[in-house]
C-alpha cells in the first residue's frame, strides 16, 4: 500500500465519483452495517476514507473507543468534516490517525471489531496482515469488511469488467477522464483475490469461521470470527 496522490487529490469528490461509478455502493455499505455484530466496546476501522462507514459505527456504538485509519490525510479531513455535521464530533470516544496498514501497530486482544469498506484491495500480501488481524481480536472478536474480488476465471473476469464499465459509463455517471484515471490507480495500486481465495487467506489467518454473506459482481463482503 502507498500514500498515493490519487486519494489526496480525489478526496472531496470521492462519495460523489463512488455513487457515479461502483454499482450498488450503497447496497454494498448497508451490507457491511448489517453484517456488524450487536455490541462492540473497542473498534478499529481501516481505510475510513471520507467517514462513509464511519458514520455507521459511531452511532451504532454510541460508548465504544473508535479508532479510524487512512493513509490519506485529505480523507481524514472530509471524514472529521462528516461526523462533525452528524453531531458525532467533537467526541474523545473517537480517534483518527493517518497511517498505512502495514506500518500499523497492532497489539494484541485490543478490538471486539475491526472493520473496513472498499480498502484492503490495497495490501499486496493480505494473509500475514490477516493473521494479525485476527491477533488483535479479543476473544470472539470479528472482522468484518467489504472489498473488491478478482473473477475465478479469466472469462468471469472480463465479465466484471465490461459491467463496470457498463455502468461507469452511463449517462451522468463518469467522465472518459475519470474512468482513465480509476484504471491507472487500478493497475497500479490495486492487488485483488478471487472470492474462494479470500475464504482461504481468512481461514489460514486462524480465523474460526469466515463467510460471504453478500456478493454482486467483483464486490463481496466477509465476516470472519476469532
Amino acid at each position: 500500500m502507498t500514500t498515493d496522490t490519487y486519494f489526496e487529490s480525489t478526496a472531496r469528490e470521492y462519495d460523489d465519483r463512488a455513487l457515479r461509478g461502483m454499482p450498488r455502493y450503497e447496497e454494498m455499505l448497508q451490507q457491511v452495517v448489517w453484517a456488524l455484530p450487536e455490541s462492540a466496546d473497542t473498534v478499529l476501522e481501516l481505510g475510513c476514507g471520507t467517514g462513509a462507514l464511519t458514520r455507521f459505527v459511531a452511532a451504532r456504538y454510541p460508548t465504544a473507543r473508535i479508532r479510524a485509519i487512512d493513509a490519506s490525510g485529505q480523507m481524514i479531513e472530509v471524514a472529521k468534516e462528516r461526523l462533525i455535521r452528524l453531531g458525532l464530533l467533537p467526541s474523545d470516544r473517537i480517534e483518527f490517525r493517518v497511517s498505512l496498514f502495514e506500518e500499523l501497530p497492532l497489539p494484541p486482544a485490543s478490538f471486539d471489531l475491526i472493520t473496513s469498506n472498499m480498502s484492503l484491495h490495497h495490501i499486496v500480501d493480505k494473509g500475514p496482515f490477516y493473521a494479525r488481524v485476527r491477533t488483535a481480536l479479543k476473544a470472539k472478536g470479528i472482522f468484518v469488511f467489504g472489498d473488491e474480488l478478482q473473477g475465478a476465471t479469466p472469462e468471469i473476469e472480463q465479465r466484471h469488467y465490461d459491467a463496470w464499465l457498463d455502468f461507469a459509463g452511463q449517462p451522468g455517471h463518469l467522465t472518459q477522464s475519470e474512468i482513465d484515471g480509476i484504471v491507472r490507480h487500478m493497475e497500479q495500486f490495486d492487488h485483488y483475490e478471487t472470492l474462494p481465495r479470500q475464504l482461504e487467506l481468512l481461514a489460514d489467518a486462524g480465523f474460526s469461521a469466515v463467510d460471504c454473506p453478500w456478493r454482486y459482481l467483483n464486490y463481496g463482503v466477509f465476516v470472519a470470527r476469532s
